[in-house]
C-alpha cells in the first residue's frame, strides 16, 4: 500500500493527472487506505486500458455499490459505460475483474468515485474517501488487518437493513465518516482492541484506539452523529 501526501487526488479538477502518473505501470494502486487522515484521504485508483499490459494486474471491469431510491445497487464501470465525472459510492465492497475472471477486492465506507478518459486507450477510475479503504484479498494483494473487523461490522449492519423499514436508506445516506465513527464505537463497545491484544495483535488495537481518539477530538459532531445512527438502527448497546 502506497503512502504519502496526495491532496490532489481529492480534487475533481486535477485528480486524473495525478492518478495517471501513479498508474503509469500499474493496473491499480491503493493510496493511504488505512491512513484516511492523510492529505487527500484514502484513494483506490484503477486503470482500464484497451489492451492488457501484462506488467501488472490488468482490470477490465470495476464494480461498486451505490444508493438508488433508498436501496443498494451494484454499479459496473468498464471502457464502454458513459463517463460519470463524479458520483457517490456507497459502503461495502469494491471489486475489479480482469479478462481471465481474476479479481481483487476492497471494503470501504463510501465516498466519491470519479471516472476520466485520459487518452484514447486509458480510462481511470478513482475512489476517494475520508474513511479507510481496506484490502479484501484477491489475485495480487493481501488482506488488511482491519478488514475482518470492518467486514463483521458491515455484516451487523445488514440485520437492521433486512428487517427495519428505512434502515437501508438511513445507512446508505450517512456520511462515510459517520459510518466509520460508528464502526470505531462498535469496536470499542465490543472490546475489539482488548481481544486483539490477547492474540498478540497490538497493531490492530493501537490503530482502533488512535483513530477513535482522533475522530472524537477532531470531529465531535461526526462522533455524536455516529452514536445517533447506531441507536436508530439498534446497533448500540447503550
Amino acid at each position: 500500500m502506497a503512502s504519502g501526501a496526495y491532496p490532489e487526488l481529492s480534487r475533481s479538477e486535477c485528480w486524473a493527472t495525478a492518478a495517471a502518473e501513479l498508474l503509469a505501470n500499474l493496473g491499480f494502486t491503493l493510496i493511504n487506505g488505512d491512513r484516511p487522515a492523510s492529505p487527500g484521504g484514502a484513494n483506490l485508483l484503477v486503470a482500464l486500458r484497451d489492451r492488457p499490459t501484462l506488467r501488472h494486474f490488468d482490470p477490465e471491469i470495476v464494480f461498486h455499490w451505490t444508493l438508488v431510491e433508498g436501496r443498494g445497487r451494484v454499479v459496473q464501470i468498464d471502457r464502454t459505460t458513459p463517463v460519470r465525472p463524479e458520483a457517490r459510492f456507497a459502503w461495502g465492497r469494491v471489486r475489479i475483474v480482469d479478462r481471465l475472471g481474476e479479481m481483487n477486492q476492497w471494503i470501504a465506507f463510501g465516498g466519491i468515485v470519479r471516472v476520466a478518459d485520459v487518452d484514447p486507450s486509458t480510462r481511470l477510475v478513482g475512489f476517494n474517501s475520508p474513511a479507510p479503504i481496506l484490502r479484501w484479498a484477491g489475485h495480487s494483494q493481501g488482506l488488511d488487518r482491519l478488514t475482518a473487523a470492518v467486514g463483521a461490522f458491515f455484516g451487523r449492519l445488514m440485520v437492521p437493513i433486512d428487517f427495519e423499514p428505512g434502515a437501508e436508506e438511513r445507512v446508505g445516506r450517512s456520511d462515510p465518516l459517520v459510518l466509520y465513527a460508528a464502526f470505531l464505537q462498535d469496536a470499542l463497545e465490543r472490546r475489539v482492541p482488548e481481544a486483539a491484544e490477547q492474540i498478540g495483535d497490538a497493531e490492530t488495537a493501537t490503530w482502533i484506539r488512535f483513530e477513535a481518539r482522533r475522530l472524537y477530538a477532531a470531529a465531535p459532531r461526526i462522533w455524536e452523529a455516529a452514536g445517533q445512527l447506531r441507536r436508530e438502527i439498534g446497533l448500540s448497546r447503550g
